[in-house]
């Protein structure tokens, strides 16, 4: 088992391409629109249009589609327990019957676009966080909060909490493997047994790394208080945030995929 090497949110890879420059609130803002047009998207052409677009964005990151399709792997659970409760929901011609569960024609074309939002959904994310560092994502909520007009208190707590979720994301993902690992050499075993064996299986698992994670949240404020940490007060940044032209042609590009959702959808 190696749970950081299927884990992409919150993980960032740095390379020389136009998406990592990008300015994170202007990512942050695409990424939402692009959402909502997954959102709105009803019929096969437009998710045809959107995993194009999504596509030709992975390949502007310069990082492998491979490393993608490993973040998707890591929620096939999720994936698939939402294909079987979707399948078995709707109405329209029987194809399947399985004594009172049917499984009519409509039933699987929902089922396929709902598959195909999960996974666009979590390829999104997965480009945000791939191409933006935890410390960048943080400044861009905590710059987009404060042009909202919200408390400079709030903004800066909230982006705070999202940065450090985001790194302990693959910190946790590392730790988990390691306890496995260990597990392992002294005869546990994850994959044996039925569902409920299995379940229980992940108790020698669960519980270490709840502990641990318990641990490295007290050092961190520790660590925090130690350097004398006070929230937003007084705080100056290094780099100040400026908007581009590219970063203005990515947020239009989001509102122009919107429109071109609802043209294709006429």
């Amino acid at each position: 088992m190696n749970f950081i090497g299927n884990i992409t949110i919150g993980q960032f890879i740095p390379k020389p391409s136009f998406l990592h420059k990008t300015d994170p609130r202007a990512k942050i803002i695409f990424t939402l629109f692009f959402i909502i047009a997954i959102f709105l998207s009803t019929n096969f052409y437009q998710y045809a249009f959107l995993s194009f677009f999504i596509f030709f964005l992975i390949l502007l990151s310069k990082i492998s589609p491979l490393y993608y399709l490993r973040g998707v792997k890591s929620l096939w659970i999720l994936i698939v327990l939402t294909a079987l409760f979707q399948i078995f929901s709707d109405s329209g011609k029987v194809l399947v019957g399985l004594g009172p569960l049917k499984i009519t024609d409509l039933a699987i074309s929902n089922t396929i676009f709902i598959v195909l939002r999960l996974v666009l959904i979590i390829i999104a994310a997965s480009l945000l966080t791939l191409t933006t560092s935890p410390i960048q994502i943080a400044d861009g909520l905590e710059g987009l909060m404060v042009f909202l007009k919200l408390p400079r208190e709030w903004s800066h707590d909230f982006s705070m909490m999202m940065s450090i979720a985001f790194r302990f994301i693959p910190v946790l993902s590392i730790e988990a493997d390691h306890i496995i690992r260990a597990q392992l050499s002294r005869g546990a075993r994850f994959d044996r047994g039925g569902l409920i064996q299995r379940a229980k299986g992940m108790v020698p698992l669960i519980v270490p790394l709840f502990v641990g994670s318990m641990k490295m949240a007290d050092d961190l404020a520790i660590a925090m208080e130690a350097r004398c940490y006070r929230g937003f007060v007084g705080r100056t940044k290094f780099r100040e945030m400026k908007f581009k032209f590219s970063d203005y042609l990515i947020i239009l590009s989001g509102i122009f995929l919107i429109f071109l959702i609802f043209v294709i959808r006429m």
